[in-house]
């Protein structure tokens, strides 16, 4: 598994088709997209892309006034979670983070993946949240390194 560099352009039909499945949305594009801090990770399954996440310099509401990095639009292939694609994007982030001096990781979760970001040493934090695109239930978690 190899994790590269790509542009938001690259990644925006996977973060479609996985995180806008079964909501009115239709687009994924997201304003820190276009943070000049901003890295959007990915792994190629056969020279298709499978699985992606981006990651921006952004404080955390629920840890504040300490260097942070969010993880946002974090999307594996249906046919491929549980395979530990995730968990390389999130390895290569948290080595990011690390690079950058960031002192916590965190981001905004959907309820249903609270588990995986568990397995990835992550913490749920705050009250949840219904996050506007998608109407789901979502909350804040957060990792330190």
């Amino acid at each position: 598994m190899i994790v590269e560099r790509v542009g938001v352009d690259d990644i925006e039909n996977l973060r479609v088709r996985v995180l806008r499945k079964g909501t009115p949305v239709t687009h994924a594009r997201y304003p820190e997209d276009s943070y000049p801090d901003a890295v959007h990770l990915a792994i190629r399954e056969r020279g298709e892309l499978c699985a992606t996440s981006t990651w921006f310099s952004k404080e955390c509401p629920e840890v504040p006034h300490v260097p942070a990095l969010q993880l946002k639009g974090m999307a594996v292939d249906e046919s491929l979670q549980t395979t530990g694609y995730g968990r390389a994007l999130i390895d290569a982030g948290l080595s990011l983070a690390r690079e950058r001096g960031a002192v916590v990781v965190w981001a905004r979760a959907r309820d249903s993946a609270l588990g995986f970001y568990e397995k990835c040493g992550f913490i749920a934090m705050g009250d949840g949240f219904i996050d506007e695109p998608t109407n789901m239930p979502h909350h804040i978690v957060v990792t330190r390194i």
